[in-house]
């Protein structure tokens, strides 16, 4: 009897420790299987931010194509109007010799309305008086008069 009394504490024995040893084993399984648990929820999560990400993405891109539109109608109105100020500056600079022409032809006719028996035909409001002769102002100094 002793001897399977002591066979049966034997048993038990070992019989504690496999069941120890199985809870133990059981108790990785579900430390890992929580684990996975987490880093399934983990990816899960960066998945959802990936796809927010991505549309984002694709809303920038539509943005920054309508800028670039934008950017190509501004610039081609930059063109349009360096091109109308230089129209207006030679407008401009024309506009102030159309008005020379005026005054002078105001002066002639003045001229001619006093002095009937004198003709101002050949009188020219580009030309100068240099040495007795009519010349074109840009080939004498006029500021100078020499």
């Amino acid at each position: 009897m002793l001897c399977i009394g002591h066979y049966e504490e034997l048993r038990a024995r070992k019989e504690a420790e496999q069941k120890k040893d199985e809870s133990a084993a059981l108790e990785k399984i579900m430390e890992r299987e929580r684990k996975l648990q987490l880093v399934m929820e983990q990816i899960a999560e960066k998945e959802k931010e990936l796809l927010e990400l991505k549309g984002e993405n694709v809303s920038l891109k539509g943005k920054v194509q309508n800028l670039e539109k934008d950017k190509s109608v501004l610039e081609s109105r930059v063109v349009e109007l360096c091109g109308q100020r230089k129209e207006a500056d030679v407008s401009k600079e024309n506009h102030g010799y159309d008005m020379l022409l005026v005054g002078f032809e105001r002066a002639k006719r003045q001229a001619e309305f006093f002095f009937l028996e004198v003709k101002f035909d050949k009188l020219d409001p580009i030309k100068v008086v240099h040495n007795g002769a009519l010349v074109d102002d840009d080939e004498v100094d006029v500021e100078g008069w020499g």
